[in-house]
């Protein structure tokens, strides 16, 4: 029988807890109230009730409520209040109670339980519950004894703010009720429906509900309060994911996988603490933040949404950071750099830029910072040299990193460069040099001028600097008079600092004294064995060789031995052949010859290139021409008038080329009476040199014997001169 009524009351008891679920998540969903429920007397928990004696101790109490947990939950649960074995008797109206009180803001919707009593005459075991005027109203009122927990269930309308469990004499105050030990009345396995209509308040404060920008972990601080079931947690959210989530110290025990409040105000009615959100977890840019506090009974009350804003990840490189003016040495200690601000998306705006510098002899500055966007001007440096400056960004969040830097490099010179006048060697009298240095943006080049030693003007000399051996070199001009002369070097290195300098490194002035080259001259002239010798244009015939002999001289020096000559032949256009240059040398009174190659037609250039101490020099252009070579033949060789005498030939071409349109041919006849060559017929040669024509004779009589040659005329594309062939003889009758 036990059994049955244990497991009757665990029934009415799951049922409770069903309908607590239902109306906690209404009351979340935005009812007027929420419903929590409080366990009393079982399942391992105490109770949260006050005991009342109205008869000055003639009532007692017993409790034995939170079992330990390897007992059954239920077994020996008890909580009484009796008569006191002492006492023989209680007086009319008296009674001893358990009252179970709402928290403010609160109200009892229904109690379930188990009851029994142990009664005498007089005696009665009441349960009840305490309206809003404060006055008991019973809904049990049981006289007789009765051993067995017997469930009750009660619902209240309106909400009572208690209820009670009460064992009273119900006689008139003029008389008593006998009495002794065995009186009691006892309930046990309590659960007690609350309703709470006022939510919780929230409140916060802290870094995270800053209007700056944020980075990093912040914290949260919140100041909840609740009036009813109290405060069990308190919960923030950023767009709508919870972040972060904190639970007060409740009463409460988890029965039948829900939640049981052990005391009638569970929660705490007030809490202060903090939370910690880490915004690495989130995106550059605004978001959403809202605060809940929750009570027991699962109403909430909410912050009102706010916007924070969040950047964590630092800029990134400055883009296109360039030096004004270039990366390029400059003498102005003053450097500006430039860049384009990345774009920062969502994310707080760019507020800084920072700087580092780092140089020779391990120099290492900063970081200095400036706030012009885009920009850093006026920036010096501790000395000449070439620089390092490393430009990163921070925006308004404060985030900032130098691993996202961009570098340019700076390099100041404002040092000028060094140099002096080396002596002229004394094979090489013209040769000027000037030994020059600079430390630092080097040297890129100069110039040498002169003048007249006795004043005037300024006159440049092209000069060359030879990097490789830190020398500036020229050539003095051979063709000055003979006087003294002032040499002057100006000197330029790569940041446009100049030095000028007339001095030898003994500091004495740079003086050159003319003539310092002695002139030469080359004469040469052609032949062969059957032309006459010529120093212009000579011809010779077709297969012959030139012969080309000369002489080199100096003007102070006469004839110069074992100089080396150049003999440059140009080729007329047609030829083969392509511009060909060898050497020939002088002997020892100067003299030269030498055999040219049989070929058409080429201009000859002897020339002298000069040393160190001779002027070059050249003979000049000589003309070498070639007369052409051509075959011939008439056929027949007799003919009558008005009849045709065919003429047929070839134009010679060693290396040559046939011209493309071929050459022109004249036929011509000799006119004895007049003494010269007459014209009768003009062809052209083919590709491979061939020609052919005829000619009909029509007025002659009798017998005339006629003499004929064919002319090949001279052409701008072929390399031989104009030549005639052979006559040939033919006989015409008329």
């Amino acid at each position: 029988m036990a059994f049955r009524n244990r497991f009757a009351a665990l029934a009415v008891i799951l049922l409770a807890f069903t309908l607590f679920a239902i109306s906690a998540v209404a009351a979340t969903d935005g009812a007027a109230a929420a419903r929590y429920v409080v366990a009393q007397c079982g399942w391992h928990v105490g109770q949260d009730a006050s005991w009342f004696d109205s008869s000055a101790d003639r009532f007692g109490k017993s409790t034995y409520c939170q079992t330990p947990d390897s007992v059954d939950p239920f077994e020996g649960v008890h909580l009484i209040s009796q008569v006191k074995s002492s006492v023989d008797s209680v007086g009319g109206t008296k009674f001893a109670s358990w009252r179970w009180q709402a928290p403010n803001g609160t109200g009892i919707v229904n109690v379930h339980g188990q009851r029994w009593q142990y009664l005498r005459e007089g005696f009665q075991h009441r349960l009840g519950g305490v309206p809003q005027n404060g006055s008991f109203t019973p809904f049990l009122e049981l006289d007789y004894s009765d051993g067995t927990k017997r469930d009750f269930w009660q619902g209240f309308e309106p909400y009572a703010q208690a209820f009670e469990s009460r064992l009273v004499c119900y006689r008139t105050s003029d008389r008593n009720c006998e009495a002794d030990g065995t009186v009691l009345a006892g309930v046990r396995s309590l659960t007690i429906s609350i309703d709470d209509a006022v939510r919780p308040t929230a409140q916060i404060s802290g870094g995270l509900a800053a209007t700056d920008w944020l980075r990093g972990t912040q914290s949260l601080t919140f100041s909840n309060r609740d009036t009813g079931a109290g405060l069990r947690y308190a919960q923030t959210s950023i767009d709508g994911a919870l972040r972060a989530s904190t639970e007060m110290n409740c009463a409460k025990t988890m029965i039948s996988g829900q939640w049981r409040g052990t005391k009638m105000q569970p929660c705490p009615t007030a809490a202060t603490d903090s939370q910690t959100v880490d915004t690495r977890t989130l995106a550059d840019g605004p978001h959403s933040l809202h605060h809940c506090a929750f009570d027991f009974a699962g109403s909430y009350g909410c912050t009102a949404d706010r916007t924070i804003r969040v950047d964590n990840n630092p800029p990134a490189a400055p883009k296109g950071l360039t030096v004004e003016g270039g990366e390029v040495w400059q003498r102005t200690n003053s450097f500006n750099l430039e860049w384009t601000e990345p774009d920062q998306g969502p994310a707080s705006p760019i507020v800084l830029s920072y700087f580092r510098l780092t140089g020779p002899d391990g120099y290492a500055g900063g970081p200095w910072y400036r706030t012009d966007p885009g920009k850093i001007s006026g920036i010096t440096l501790p000395g000449p040299g070439e620089y390092k400056a490393r430009v990163w960004l921070a925006d308004q969040a404060g985030n900032s990193d130098e691993a996202h830097a961009a570098e340019a490099t700076l390099r100041l010179d404002n040092v000028p460069p060094t140099g002096y006048f080396v002596d002229p060697p004394e094979d090489d009298p013209a040769l000027i040099r000037v030994s020059v240095a600079d430390r630092f943006s080097g040297v890129q080049g100069g110039s040498v001028a002169w003048r007249p030693a006795d004043g005037g003007d300024w006159h440049p000399i092209s000069s060359d600097y030879l990097g490789d051996r830190q020398m500036l070199e020229a050539r003095f001009p051979d063709d000055l008079p003979r006087g003294s002369w002032v040499l002057r070097a100006a000197i330029a290195d790569g940041a446009g600092n100049l030095t000028v300098t007339d001095r030898r490194a003994n500091g004495s002035q740079m003086i050159v004294r003319t003539p310092l080259l002695d002139e030469t001259q080359v004469s040469a002239s052609l032949g062969s064995s059957r032309a006459s010798r010529g120093r212009g244009t000579v011809e010779i015939g077709y297969g012959e060789r030139a012969h080309l002999e000369g002489r080199l001289t100096g003007v102070e020096s006469g004839g110069l031995g074992g100089a080396t000559l150049t003999v440059t032949e140009t080729p007329f256009p047609g030829s083969r052949a392509k511009v060909t240059s060898r050497q020939v040398r002088t002997d020892a009174r100067g003299y030269f010859d030498l055999w040219l190659a049989r070929g058409p037609g080429r201009r000859v250039v002897v020339g002298f290139a000069g040393t160190r101490r001779l002027q070059g020099s050249d003979s000049g252009v000589l003309e070498l021409r070639v007369r052409g070579r051509l075959g011939f033949k008439a056929r027949p060789k007799r003919l009558r008038t008005g009849r045709r005498v065919y003429f047929t030939g070839r134009v010679a071409a060693r290396g040559a080329w046939q011209p493309t349109r071929g050459n022109l041919i004249q036929i011509q006849y000799f006119e004895e009476s007049a003494r010269r060559w007459r014209p009768i017929a003009l062809t052209r040669t083919n590709r491979y040199g061939r020609y052919r024509s005829s000619y009909r004779f029509r007025y002659i009589t009798g017998l005339a014997r006629i003499r004929l040659r064919a002319l090949l005329v001279p052409s701008s594309r072929f390399p031989y001169s104009g030549a005639a062939s052979k006559p040939v003889v033919i006989r015409v009758r008329g």
